[in-house]
């Protein structure tokens, strides 16, 4: 059994990460009914926010900030063979490193849905199983792995707020000071398709919304958002729609907002 004392300060940490999030600029803006795109616009880093190249392949997980970072839920481990090979086609000579992480909710999601038959020799838990086919996907991509410890982690508990559903493969909020915690999904920028979208932010939604996160701290007034970052309006409209079609299942607890790249402002005026 757990030590209560070490029960309550946990919770103590997670209430006060929950207050301090609240006061977050995005996040106070949104809740003020502020226009997404206005915020991002107002951001003096916004522009170079989309100038780098996305050379890590991450989690989606956001305590996860290794590199410039495209973010898969589990680094891909709950794509099927065929979605897996797309990605290295898509990606091969453009990603140098792999991660995976201790505790990874995707690598103990497939890892426990596996049958004895399917699990690799000398593969005795979900750690081993995620860096197994981390090391695999590294290689398909000429890629170099590394294994992440909870303490080379951004934090213990999950403390994201958002998910970014990022069409155009290249939003890395490092160079945005002011943007909250969220979880990472490259997938709609690098050919994954709707079907698989939709598992991932629902998995990752229920992770935030589940006891690993803020949990019922989230409500109608206080949502979770999917924030989605599109290189026009096409591409915002059809993710947009996903987004609305995943947030329909959680009970007004997740919001939908969007925004648009510097790149299309660019190019529109």
């Amino acid at each position: 059994m757990e030590n209560p004392n070490l029960v309550e300060l946990k919770a103590q940490v997670i209430n006060e990460g929950w207050e301090a999030s609240r006061k977050n600029e995005v996040v106070g803006r949104l809740l003020a009914n502020e226009d997404l795109q206005k915020i991002m616009d107002s951001f003096s880093g916004f522009k170079e926010a989309f100038s780098q190249e996305l050379d890590t392949l991450d989690c989606s997980d956001g305590r996860v900030l290794m590199g410039n970072k495209l973010g898969i839920a589990g680094s891909g481990l709950l794509l099927s063979e065929q979605e897996l090979d797309g990605l290295v086609e898509n990606l091969k000579g453009k990603v140098k490193v792999v991660t995976t992480h201790r505790d990874c909710g995707a690598a103990a999601k497939k890892y426990s849905s596996l049958n004895s038959e399917e699990i690799p020799e000398g593969v005795v838990n979900s750690d081993d199983y995620g860096t197994l086919r981390g090391q695999q996907l590294a290689k398909r991509l000429g890629a170099t792995h590394v294994f992440l410890e909870m303490e080379e982690m951004a934090n213990e508990y999950h403390n994201e707020v958002a998910i970014v559903l990022d069409q155009t493969g290249k939003f890395n909020s490092t160079n945005l000071e002011s943007f909250p915690p969220h979880f990472v999904c490259s997938g709609a920028g690098v050919g994954l398709n709707e079907s698989y979208m939709k598992s991932e932010l629902e998995t990752l939604i229920g992770i935030a919304l589940g006891h690993h996160g803020y949990g019922d701290r989230f409500s109608s007034q206080n949502p979770f958002y999917i924030i989605v970052s599109a290189d026009n309006d096409s591409d915002r409209l059809i993710w947009e729609g996903v987004a609305q079609e995943v947030a329909s299942k959680f009970e007004e607890k997740v919001a939908v907002k969007t925004f648009l790249s510097p790149n299309f402002e660019n190019t529109s005026n």
